[in-house]
């Protein structure tokens, strides 16, 4: 998630960059002149070099990642991402010429090596990792000492990433070749509707697990997604040629893995969150109705579906097999339709003004069409499963046990009058104060078994990720009562949906464990 969080920068400099040379000028007139033009252009090549850059980009976030922010290991992913490219260039004697000419070939940091892309980066950041855990430690003759502990690992990495080039050379031509080959089928205009709607499925159906992430980055960063030329350069994946043809100003053909998102996450979530508010009691449709205004509204402007999706999910995974396959619908809809969506940062409203309706990306109107019809199809379908199975949404049938309002919270926690009443303070406001959030990241690592029961804690864009001793001692109850919309356990690895929170809520234990330590 560390390099996945730079994109909707690059995205929205990107959008801004095309809008203002785009069919935007068409209108508006005054914007048909020099300094427009320079200031478009200048926008546009600083964020398409991001992307142009993201396999060093991973590299460094793996490595940045995995170590709990380790800059020694950030520094040993870069230093063996020159070198395994460097070795790579010079045993293959690729040029400069040969990686504009042959699309197995690339410019990695200047460098003509090998195209291996997003992956390359990825395996070089893991190499990086492995090195760094294995000899931060590491404690040589007394005569060697300088190369003690951390200074040890760049140079192990010198020599593991020669190693790791030659095995690439080996390794990756018949990997590219068998990517080339799935491709051509799932990439192709001649695609089955059925593998894009499959893959919309899947996308959604992981997110429990969080494999989602792992799902969609080969579609969408390499050339399983498809490889075009854009600009006189060759460019793969499904989102970079999405971007490179927006800047490029070109007509989009790329889209396939995003477009069908767009209607489900703008418009289907909001007719679930209706639905799920219209079968609630009577009684507890106020508490119900903030609670889902807020997670179908965060859905829909950023694209972060996790506080909705979670909302059903535990309480009714039916309703969440539904929308998974309603899902996997919308995704052969779209390129059925021929509709060309993508984003940068997620998939609502703010992606899909910024890099698709003010570039003029094609058929981008018919998100409105389709989530028009998804909203209505979605309303209909989850009131009736929910009327049918009678299942415990929230705030019907008496359903508690898995949501849990602050009110919940304050009368579980009223024996602590100073945490009770720094709880009900902040809810007046509408706002956490940093000392709040320290309050309630303590008793967040409470509920986890208290610091000796911790190893290692870390966080994505919504969840908070933390390895335990003893996964028994977590009190999930309360992780709930604190504002978790869900909790997951993988043996000793704990997630816990705290959504924008979840990164706030990592830095505070994390300093709460440093400064016991």
């Amino acid at each position: 998630m560390v390099p996945v969080a730079l994109l909707p920068a690059a995205g929205i400099l990107l959008g801004i960059g095309a809008a203002l040379t785009g069919p935007l000028a068409d209108y508006m007139t005054f914007l048909q002149n020099d300094s427009v033009e320079a200031f478009s252009s200048g926008m546009t090549t600083i964020g398409l070099s991001i992307f142009e850059n993201l396999p060093i980009i991973f590299a460094l976030g793996v490595a940045i990642g995995l170590t709990g922010g380790s800059g020694i290991a950030a520094l040993g992913a870069l230093l063996g991402y020159i070198i395994m490219n460097t070795t790579i260039s010079l045993a293959l004697g690729i040029t400069p010429e040969m990686a504009e000419e042959a699309g197995e070939y690339g410019m990695a940091l200047g460098i003509p090596t090998l195209e291996t892309g997003v992956l390359g980066g990825i395996v070089v950041g893991l190499l990086a990792v492995w090195v760094y855990n294995r000899f931060k430690r590491f404690q040589p003759p007394e005569v060697l000492g300088f190369f003690a502990g951390d200074r040890s690992v760049g140079i192990v990495m010198v020599f593991t990433s020669i190693f790791l080039a030659f095995a690439v050379m080996f390794v990756w031509p018949p990997i590219q070749s068998g990517i080339d080959a799935v491709a051509n089928v799932i990439a192709s205009d001649a695609t089955n509707p059925l593998y894009i709607g499959l893959y919309g499925f899947l996308e959604r159906v992981l997110i429990p697990t969080g494999l989602h992430h792992i799902w969609y980055a080969p579609f969408l960063w390499t050339s399983l997604g498809g490889t075009t030329e854009v600009g006189g350069q060759m460019v793969s994946g499904d989102q970079y040629i999405f971007l490179a043809q927006i800047a490029e100003g070109v007509d989009v053909t790329a889209g396939r893995f995003m477009a069908g998102k767009f209607p489900v996450i703008m418009f289907g979530l909001l007719g679930a969150a209706l639905a799920m508010y219209r079968q609630a009691d009577k009684k507890n449709r106020p508490v119900v109705k903030g609670m889902l205004i807020a997670a179908a509204g965060t859905a829909f402007l950023t694209g972060i579906t996790e506080p909705i999706e979670f909302t059903f999910l535990f309480v009714a995974p039916v309703l969440f097999v539904i929308h998974a396959i309603l899902a996997g619908i919308s995704f052969a809809l779209a390129f059925m339709m021929d509709v060309q969506l993508g984003w940068a940062g997620g998939s609502g409203l703010i992606d899909f003004i910024l890099v698709n309706a003010l570039p003029g990306t094609n058929n981008w109107w018919m998100n409105l069409v389709m989530g028009a019809a998804f909203f209505v199809i979605y309303y209909f379908v989850f009131s009736f499963a929910i009327k049918k199975w009678d299942l415990a949404t929230p705030g019907r049938a008496g359903q508690e046990a898995k949501l849990y309002t602050r009110k919940d919270y304050n009368a579980k926690k009223e024996e602590e009058t100073s945490q009770e009443n720094t709880a009900s303070a902040t809810t007046k406001k509408g706002k956490k104060s940093k000392d709040a959030y320290r309050e309630t990241a303590k008793d967040i690592l409470e509920a986890l078994g208290g610091k000796e029961n911790i190893e290692y804690v870390d966080a994505c864009f919504t969840r908070l990720r933390v390895t335990v001793k003893d996964a028994k001692q977590i009190d999930e109850p309360q992780l709930k009562a604190l504002g978790a919309a869900g909790v997951m356990k993988y043996d000793k690895n704990i997630q816990a949906v705290f959504g924008g929170k979840s990164d706030l809520y990592k830095n505070e234990i994390n300093d709460i464990l440093e400064r016991s330590a």
